[in-house]
Formats: structure tokens, C-alpha cells, sequence
């Protein structure tokens, strides 16, 4: 009876850590997945600096941005996702808003880097959960209206950004 539970208790351990293999670990201002981590960093009042580190190759890039008036930002999402035909890394920031009224608790913005180059693609106001694929050579549809208010729009020219982030229109 004692061999079965142990060979039970193995048997949960090891179903415990391979699922912990794909798991993303949120860390106060860090956010760490199987193949990247990425830290934010202030760099004083407003700016802060984004560090990514892909664990499969080494390969290290930062970049600064400037932040929302708050030096304290922290990672809220991070979705790895295909835009106009490229892989992308699209990073949600979260910074507490300090303001006097209670339904203005935090601003968040997504950063996107492309995954092959860890390069840095655009950003946009708003969480990831608001953005939607817009291919620029298509008509607008006609379920236009029902798409979230933050877009993607490829770009053609390949040697540079795949795309950038627009904001929907009401036309």
C-alpha cells in the first residue's frame, strides 16, 4: 500500500511540474514565460525601460519608453500571438493612475516586439483584449462595428514594421 501511494505521489509531481513547464509567472514588475522574461524597470519620474531576455537563445534587447505618471509600472498581460503574417509578443502594461477619482484606478498600454528579433513593432493605449487584425487592402466590413476599438494594420513594406496599431473609426 505504501509503494502505490508513492508511486502516486510521483506520478502527481511529475504532472505538476510538466504543467508548470508552460506556465507564465507574473513577479511585481517582472513576467517570466518557458521562453522569455521580461522586466520593467523605472528610469526615473516618467520614463521606465523594458527588458527582454529570450531564454532559448540568449538574445537580450531594451528599450525605454516614457510612462504614464507613474514609475512604478507593471506587467498586466502577455500574449504571444500572428499578425500580418509575422509572430509577435504583444505586452500589456498596467500603471496605477494616481487620481482623485476612484473609476480612474490605472491606464494600460500594449507594447508589441516582433518574436523572431525581440525588435520593437508599436504600441497602442489599451489592454491586448482589444485588439483586432485589419488588413489594410481590404474594404472596411461589414461587421465594422462590432470589432474592438484597437486595430491592427498591416503594412507592406516588409523591410521594416509588419504593422502598426490605429484606432477604429467611426465613419
Amino acid at each position: 500500500m505504501k509503494g502505490a501511494l508513492r508511486l502516486l505521489a510521483v506520478v502527481l509531481l511529475i504532472g505538476l511540474a510538466s504543467r508548470s513547464a508552460g506556465q507564465t509567472i507574473f513577479d511585481g514588475s517582472s513576467v517570466e514565460t518557458a521562453e522569455l522574461r521580461v522586466e520593467l524597470r523605472p528610469q526615473g519620474e516618467d520614463p521606465f525601460a523594458i527588458h527582454l531576455t529570450d531564454k532559448t537563445t540568449g538574445l537580450k534587447v531594451h528599450y525605454e519608453f516614457e510612462g504614464e505618471g507613474a514609475n512604478d509600472p507593471e506587467p498586466f498581460l502577455i500574449v504571444e500571438g500572428r499578425y500580418c503574417d509575422t509572430s509577435v509578443i504583444l505586452l500589456t502594461i498596467e500603471f496605477p493612475w494616481r487620481h482623485s477619482l476612484p473609476q480612474y484606478s490605472r491606464v494600460l498600454d500594449t507594447y508589441a516586439f516582433r518574436m523572431s528579433d525581440l525588435a520593437y513593432v508599436d504600441m497602442t493605449a489599451g489592454p491586448a483584449t482589444d485588439i483586432a487584425l485589419l488588413e489594410s487592402s481590404e474594404a472596411e466590413a461589414e461587421d465594422m462595428p462590432m470589432q474592438p476599438p484597437i486595430l491592427v494594420e498591416c503594412i507592406a513594406d516588409r523591410g521594416g514594421s509588419p504593422f502598426r496599431f490605429v484606432m477604429k473609426t467611426d465613419d
